[in-house]
């Protein structure tokens, strides 16, 4: 068992047809196909001769037959060649070209070619990491490359790849091997890399200096106007071009006829035209030179077939010419810091200017929320409506929030993951430094494939939502309002050191309404230590409650208020505190919050910056307006409720930041390509099926599985035998591809403890395989004879290949409870030794692990490693699609755990990452 460090974030990425290139520009990426000969010759005849000689180490431009060869990617294992495109003038080229081919089967042949005037963009540096990708997908396990040794940018591209590298120099020409197991350096490279890129693309949307608006126009009511005027109001620091061939001028400003018309420096084009008008007016931009665009207009992918063919035209078009692009179909973007104050949207609204970041996937939300953000006067940095999200995503504006100075808190309203492992990855390492808060929406949607495994059926609506939040340190929120709530205590207030609340209260019900919710939010109220008890007692009636809560009862004044509340701050029995006002005399209460705000500032003075404060002041019913103390804000809630589910939130996510980063392990003892073979095999010749149960044993012991001694017999007298190999009591079951239930059908005898009885039941299991239309047993299925084991635990281990978020691995209790009891935790694969650990001792049926009224306990470890084998088996093998271990019998501590029982089922749709989605013409490159 080895730590290894997680994948290039280029697998993540397979699927998507854009590069975001080091300028901050993009361009497409594809295979190549045979179509594309006279382009690729075209390509290397017009780089330099000095680029050609680098490539292939002669000026000389390449043959007809190897362009040819360039064009073949139909068998990956041998060669893939990768274009990437963009726009010169209304002409669609390749400008860079990069290809592997096999040495061995092991060892594969890179080289590179880009053009001329797109050098020291980093496109041969991202192209290596998409060929590495898709070559070790292929079973290759190293590159080899020849370059010449006064080819400093591409020796310096291997160099700084962060691979494993062996070099040796002969003759004036460097050969290179390159090992393609990713090493962390490698991948933190690859990373820094991935984010820079992508925040320098977002920066001209974001933080523009020249904004120009096509489709403003006199009338006041169309969504042009509107945008154009909320640009004006705003106050934005830089330029504004309103575009309207009807129009000379609006507001004061020159009006241009078309967007070709426009200065050279505009950052950011706003589009509000009818959709069939948006694909000239993306020409018009790139023409004058546009670097991103919003388009607002609807008509797209929203609006049906039709829609969703001219989305993609959009998309197309908009990256070839190396844009960037929020929408279309969104409400606009919004900038409120007070060096940009942009508002290129059409909401009326400019929230106040703070540390809180906003995406929201919903434009009919979009205002309400703006709305909102004013009224609890939480300060908005920036605010995207992505809309469609044919272009920039959630993951890309994590990581331009990531390292952006005006971004603390970030919060994501979504409807649909576009690319679940990425944003997986990106907001596990933002969350270290920035919290993310996400609302989710379509939480009710249940799963509608239909289940063939134990796990599939149970994973099913917001599962793996769950299990990606939880395992990536997001706080999950369940409304609009919660997610203020949450972002209005993480703005302002300190990260709890623990779960340990103090309630400060001058009303018992309030107080124990907050006692209930915070027990409920996974918070302590803890009762407080003597000695802050007797400093309570000095100056509090004998009446009230000092343990905690701290119930001053309804006479409580100004001064209690002001000196409990600096008393529990300043106590070291708690972590965080809650203070709740309910007005028993209206006259008294400017004085009262006045108090509160005096005790907040006395314990911050006794040293306790490290301990949040959250106030329920029910003074002013619906009026959430933070109490101001000197320079700090004190969020307010409606009701006790409200606080202590948004601290329960925060402190969940201050403990899981807390942690020491979780790691990856994987095995020495495994082998999978043995086990992609299998897979590859079964797909190749039978489709998408159940693997026969010889098969499922080579792909488990691939991984060494412990799979329990399993013999499968033809007829009475082999099956006496193998009961005198196996030992008496014996169990016999019939193995078919499709069988879930055994129990159900009578597939199974147990307790076999002679020969006669071995007999009697094989017969009875023939006739049974005979009825279930199995004609031949020792091929697809057969009887099987098992030992018996004795003791132990039943589990089970599950996988399911979810369409979106990939291999979800499930545990449980096993045998016929899984499905019972429902007792199963769920995490997305690869698993860290945390998810493992979790997976574990999150069921309810931990107990029965750790042994329990006497019930000896189970071997936890090696429950761990199966788990922790399994992911691994699932990540490594994209085929599989469905996986059942049921039941695994966990043995006593030390003596391991065995699977009695496995199904596996391959199927195609998950099996490279070498297959782009498709699109027109462009998509991955190398």
């Amino acid at each position: 068992m080895r730590q290894v460090t997680s994948s290039l974030p280029a697998r993540d990425q397979m699927d998507s047809p854009r590069l975001v290139l080091r300028d901050g520009t993009v361009a497409s990426v594809r295979l190549a196909e045979p179509g594309d000969h006279a382009a690729i010759r075209r390509f290397f005849h017009d780089l330099s001769p000095g680029s050609r000689r680098m490539r292939f180490f002669t000026p000389s431009e390449p043959s007809e037959s190897f362009i040819d060869t360039l064009g073949d990617n139909s068998d990956p294992s041998r060669a893939v060649t990768l274009l990437v495109h963009r726009f010169r003038g209304d002409d669609l080229r390749p400008v860079a070209v990069a290809s592997y081919m096999a040495v061995n089967q092991k060892s594969a042949e890179v080289a590179f070619a880009v053009d001329d005037t797109y050098h020291g963009k980093g496109l041969a540096t991202t192209l290596l990491e998409r060929l590495a990708v898709l070559a070790a997908h292929r079973g290759f396990e190293r590159f080899e490359a020849s370059t010449l040794a006064d080819n400093t940018p591409m020796l310096d591209v291997f160099r700084d790849s962060g691979f494993e590298i062996h070099s040796k120099t002969a003759a004036g020409v460097v050969d290179l091997r390159l090992s393609l197991t990713p090493s962390a350096e490698g991948v933190r490279r690859a990373e820094e890399r991935d984010r820079l890129a992508t925040a320098l693309s977002l920066r001209p949307l974001l933080v523009p200096t020249a904004v120009a608006v096509i489709g403003a126009s006199r009338d006041r009511s169309s969504i042009g106007r509107r945008v154009f005027d909320a640009l004006s109001a705003a106050g934005f620091a830089g330029s504004i071009y309103p575009v309207n061939p009807s129009v000379e001028d609006l507001g004061g400003l020159r009006c241009y006829a078309t967007a070709r018309d426009l200065p050279p420096g505009v950052d950011l084009a706003v589009i509000a035209v009818p959709a069939p008008a948006v694909l000239a007016v993306v020409d018009d931009c790139a023409a004058a030179g546009v670097k991103s665009l919003v388009v607002i207009s609807a008509g797209f992918a929203e609006s049906g077939d039709s829609g969703r063919e001219r989305q993609q035209q959009l998309v197309e078009r908009v990256r070839n010419y190396g844009m960037r692009m929020v929408g279309p179909n969104c409400m606009g973007v919004l900038n409120a810091s007070a060096s940009v104050r942009l508002n290129a949207s059409f909401s009326p609204i400019m929230p106040p200017s703070g540390r809180v970041s906003l995406l929201s996937q919903s434009g009919a939300l979009g205002i309400a929320i703006l709305e909102l953000a004013g009224q609890r006067q939480v300060g908005m940095s920036t605010f995207v409506s992505v809309g469609n999200k044919a272009d920039v995503s959630g993951n890309d504006l994590l990581q331009y929030w990531e390292n952006d100075p005006t971004t603390g808190v970030i919060l994501l309203y979504l409807e649909s993951f576009g690319n679940p492992r990425r944003f997986a990855r990106i907001a596990r390492r933002v969350g270290r430094t920035k919290p993310i808060v996400v609302v989710k929406a379509g939480r009710t949607r249940a799963g509608s494939r239909a289940a063939g495994s134990h796990t599939a059926a149970l994973v099913a609506g917001e599962v793996a939502v769950d299990a990606l939040f939880h395992q990536s340190g997001v706080i999950r929120s369940d409304t609009i309002d919660e997610m203020f709530d949450i972002a209005a205590c993480l703005e302002e207030q300190p990260l709890p050191n623990g779960h340990r609340v103090g309630i400060v209260t001058n009303a018992g019900g309030p107080g124990i309404l907050a006692v209930d919710a915070c027990e409920a939010a996974g918070l302590t109220v803890a009762e407080l230590s003597g000695t802050t008890r007797a400093r309570l007692a000095q100056f509090l009636p004998h009446e009230a409650g000092m343990a905690n809560p701290v119930d001053m009862i309804a006479s409580a004044g100004p001064a209690e208020y002001q000196r409990a509340i600096e008393t529990v701050m300043t106590s070291e029995d708690v972590d965080s505190v809650l203070v709740i006002f309910t007005p028993v005399d209206r006259r008294t209460t400017p004085q009262i919050v006045d108090a509160i705000r005096a005790g907040i500032a006395s314990g911050r003075q006794g040293g306790t910056t490290d301990k949040p404060v959250l106030a329920c002041v029910m003074a002013d019913p619906g009026v959430l307006a933070p109490l101001i103390v000197g320079s700090e804000k004190v969020p307010a809630y409606a009701f006790p409720e409200n606080a202590a589910r948004a601290l329960g939130k925060v402190a969940a996510y201050a403990r899981w930041r807390g942690q020491p980063p979780a790691l990856f392990w994987s095995f020495d003892d495994i082998d999978p390509g043995e086990a992609r073979d299998v897979c590859r095999s079964v797909l190749e010749h039978r489709g998408g099926d159940w693997l026969t149960p010889d098969e499922t044993r080579r792909v488990l012991n691939a991984f060494n599985l412990p799979l329990v001694l399993s013999v499968p017999v033809r007829n009475a007298d082999d099956a006496a035998a193998a009961a005198a190999s196996v030992g008496f009591p014996t169990v016999a079951k019939l193995q078919t591809r499709g069988l879930l239930h055994k129990s159900e059908v009578g597939a199974v005898r147990v307790g076999l403890s002679s020969e006669p009885a071995v007999r009697a039941a094989f017969g009875e299991l023939s006739a049974l395989a005979a009825a279930e239309g199995i004609t031949d047993p020792g091929v697809a299925a057969g009887v099987f004879l098992q030992p018996t084991i004795a003791g132990g635990v039943e589990t089970m281990v599950g996988v399911t290949d979810d369409p979106l978020f990939g291999p979800v691995v499930g545990f449980g209790l096993g045998g016929i409870h899984v499905e019972v009891l429902g007792d199963v935790q769920f995490r997305i694969a690869p698993l860290t030794d945390r998810d493992a650990d979790e997976l574990l001792s999150g069921i309810r049926g931990f107990k029965l692990l750790q042994g329990f009224r006497g019930h000896p306990p189970a071997d936890i470890e090696a429950l761990r490693e199966l788990l922790l084998r399994v992911a691994r088996l699932a990540d490594a093998v994209p085929e599989i699609a469905d996986l059942d271990l049921n039941p695994v019998i966990a043995l006593a501590p030390g003596h391991g755990c065995r699977i009695v029982d496995a199904r596996i089922r391959v199927a195609a749709r998950r099996a490279a990452p070498s297959k782009p989605a498709p699109q027109t013409r462009p998509s991955p490159t190398a």
